[in-house]
């Protein structure tokens, strides 16, 4: 079987449970998810505990044994070490490979290869992974929770206008440990991107997303019309703001890979999709982007 180790947000979840499925289809054995570090509450700086958020689509893969235990009875810290001990030492032993991701973000071919018992631990935030199953993937993100209260309007304006979704994160990259990781919000990549959006698309009306909307208001201004979506439209674990991106006719977005899935699940043919040239602090893109999407 393919085990993949579920860590992260939303976004960060997507790539790891595609990059597992795409990894179990090529060996032709199960996927199965472990979610032993989301159950896991052992204290760390400056650390954001998540939840298992797949929910929100239409995902069906079973959960290893651990996950059910650590998720009934947990223990902080315990259960996650004897996780990663037992995986490693079946790897050592030859009964179940373990891949740990390499540095930024490299795409790894060996995981796809066809191997048939293997553990992933690491993000996988690159398509290549998951090359050729892009139907499946898109039928498994199928959104579970309809669209209700405010974001029904949004989403009929959506479909009427040349709408671009733009993506600003704010909350947890302004804390000190992860601006040195992700950067400062770059005010002059969203002036570059919308002004690469106007010179291309007749009458742009930008629906700004973001955990901070409020600073948005005040930094980002658009000469065009201009809707800055609300936090009270986001739905279960944000989905809804997750789908109205994926509505939006083109897509701007920030080194997240929230609004990176939102522009992924664009099904528009013609759309154009803007990502910052660098997607860590210093570094050049790493991340491979989808044919067709271009950095500024």
């Amino acid at each position: 079987m393919v085990i993949a180790a579920l860590r992260g947000g939303l976004g960060n979840q997507m790539f790891q449970y595609a990059a597992g499925r795409a990894a179990a289809r090529a060996g032709g054995v199960p996927l199965v998810l472990d979610t032993v570090y989301l159950n896991d509450r052992f204290p760390r700086p400056a650390f954001s505990p998540r939840t298992y958020d797949l929910d929100i689509f239409n995902v069906v893969a079973p959960l290893t044994s651990l996950s059910k235990l650590s998720a009934s009875f947990p223990i902080p810290g315990i259960w996650l070490g004897i996780d990663l001990a037992v995986a490693a030492i079946k790897s050592g032993f030859g009964i179940r490979k373990f891949f740990k991701e390499k540095k930024g973000f490299t795409f790894d071919p060996e995981v796809v290869s066809g191997k048939k018992e293997i553990f992933l631990w690491g993000f996988w935030q690159s398509p290549k992974y998951f090359d050729g199953i892009e139907d499946e993937l898109r039928e498994a993100f199928r959104f579970v929770h309809p669209l209700d209260g405010a974001a029904v309007q949004i989403a009929e304006d959506i479909k009427r206008k040349n709408s671009v979704s733009l993506h600003v994160r704010r909350t947890d990259y302004v804390a000190p440990k992860y601006q040195k990781m992700y950067g400062e919000t770059n005010l002059d990549y969203y002036r570059r991107a919308i002004d690469t959006i106007a010179a291309t698309v007749d009458n742009p009306t930008f629906y700004i997303f973001s955990d901070d909307i409020a600073w948005c208001k005040e930094n980002i201004k658009p000469a065009f019309p201009v809707e800055y979506v609300e936090r009270n439209s986001q739905g279960p674990k944000a989905s809804h703001h997750l789908q109205l991106m994926s509505l939006c006719k083109h897509n701007i977005i920030a080194n997240s890979t929230f609004s990176w899935w939102g522009a992924w699940l664009n099904r528009n043919p013609e759309k154009i999709v803007i990502a910052p040239k660098e997607w860590l602090a210093g570094q050049a893109q790493g991340m491979a982007l989808t044919r067709g999407w271009e950095t500024v």
